[in-house]
């Protein structure tokens, strides 16, 4: 059987992602200085930690109402290297989100990053998803929205449009789509999101690549899953190798893949696919990297298609917010997809902390759950051909840019009880080495 040309350059650039994830894997023989040399740039004070629901189990019930903080991210890539908050009043913030004006009615999405066990981010969603709109209903009159699903895989569509036509119950598609198979956290979290949409009619859209594929990936790379499904999540293939090419995405892959890869490496969970499979030594980093740029850049297709399909239209895409931060992962994709056709991609993390701002590892779960201070809001990048570690890398005319945290954070607030503002955590002693001025 003949091999096509889109599918040779398919494979072409999956394999020129693997050059390159390699390449950044080596090139860092000490991952203190990897990391002190990605982090620019801190902000004192503003996001609080999330609260927490253990997977699978009923999110507590609780009686305070919850308003909210929000801030726009400034960077700055000069050589003051100072990126700072901006106070946005909700209302204000509502009518940016609901994407009503500024790009000519194109639409675009909306990334709300979140912490999959947090009551206090699906009850953010669920408001916002009513306030978004409420706002386009008064500015359009009406305008199609939907809500994008990291939880979902995309085999388990009809399930989700079975629920917004109230043809099935809410336990129903929750078994229809194979939750607690699928995915470890709490249904019950996700129902306010689940039922405003119902209520309001606004589509679901399932997001996430099916796990017997990206099981596939983790087994034995890119070349093991079947032409057909790897062209389900990639129909940009082009565009799929260039990303790798960018500047900043070594940056990226240091800061935020490899030390989530050393992570998983050191806790002992990479002799297990995602399905199941038992392999008999550590999933190699070129797999395990595979794997995690097949979900991203199959979320930010799914969205796209679904952007494509409906002109004008605004996508909320509910992922984790390791997806979101610093512009590597879905957002980044999304908007190289997007950009010809001048679609808006905003990204929120919502009640960021601590480790949502540091590679993995490298903060304490106390410091985690009592600092609310030293957010990092940015990550600095080289110019091409300046090699990382070198006297010349620490001059500022070789600073090839910057990566955000998001464009936007947002901050849970109690209305009844506001929280005494924290301490400013105890940080140990490879936390002031890394993230000393």
């Amino acid at each position: 059987m003949r091999t096509s040309a889109k599918a040779i350059l398919l494979y072409q650039a999956c394999a020129a992602y693997l050059h390159d994830a390699i390449n950044a894997l080596s090139i860092e023989s000490n991952r203190r200085d990897a990391i002190g040399r990605a982090v620019m740039s801190t902000f004192g004070g503003g996001a609080v930690s999330s609260g927490w629901i253990a997977p699978n189990t009923a999110a507590a019930t609780e009686d305070v109402d919850y308003s909210f903080a929000s801030y726009q991210i400034f960077p700055d890539a000069s050589a003051n290297l100072d990126p700072y908050l901006q106070k946005i009043a909700p209302s204000d913030l509502n009518q940016r989100f609901a994407i009503t004006n500024g790009n000519g009615g194109k639409g675009g999405a909306l990334w709300l990053g979140e912490h999959h066990n947090s009551a206090k981010d699906h009850k953010l969603q669920a408001d916002f998803v009513q306030a978004i709109h409420k706002q386009r209903q008064k500015d359009l009159g009406g305008g199609k929205m939907s809500v994008g699903l990291e939880m979902i895989q995309v085999q388990f569509q009809p399930a989700l449009d079975a629920y917004i036509r109230k043809e099935i119950s809410a336990e129903e598609m929750k078994s229809r789509v194979e939750w607690d198979k699928r995915w470890s956290w709490s249904y019950e979290g996700y129902l306010p999101v689940f039922e405003t949409c119902r209520e309001l009619n606004i589509p679901l859209i399932a997001l996430n690549v099916d796990s017997e594929d990206l099981g596939l990936v983790e087994e034995g790379g890119f070349p093991n899953l079947p032409r057909d499904k790897l062209q389900k999540y990639i129909s940009d293939p082009a565009g799929f190798s260039q990303f790798a090419t960018y500047p900043y995405y070594k940056t990226y892959v240091d800061y935020v893949i490899s030390p989530s890869y050393e992570m998983h490496q050191r806790i002992g969970i990479l002799r297990t696919t995602i399905t199941g499979l038992q392999l008999e030594e550590d999933m190699p980093f070129s797999t395990f990297f595979s794997g995690r740029i097949l979900w991203d850049e199959g979320m930010a297709n799914n969205a796209y298609k679904w952007n494509k399909a409906n002109p004008g239209g605004l996508m909320i895409g509910l992922v984790g917010a390791d997806h979101v931060k610093f512009e590597g992962g879905i957002t980044g994709r999304y908007q190289r997809m997007a950009k010809d056709k001048q679609l808006e991609s905003i990204s929120v993390i919502l009640n960021p902390t601590l480790i949502d701002t540091r590679p993995s590892g490298s903060v304490s779960m106390v410091a985690n759950e009592n600092g609310k201070d030293n957010l990092t809001l940015q990550l600095r990048y080289l110019k091409q051909g300046v090699p990382v570690g070198s006297p010349e890398s620490r001059e500022s005319s070789n600073t090839g840019g910057v990566l955000a945290l998001a464009d936007y954070i947002v901050v849970s607030q109690s209305v009844t009880s506001p929280a005494p503002p924290a301490p400013k955590p105890a940080l140990d002693e490879r936390d002031k080495t890394i993230f000393s001025p």
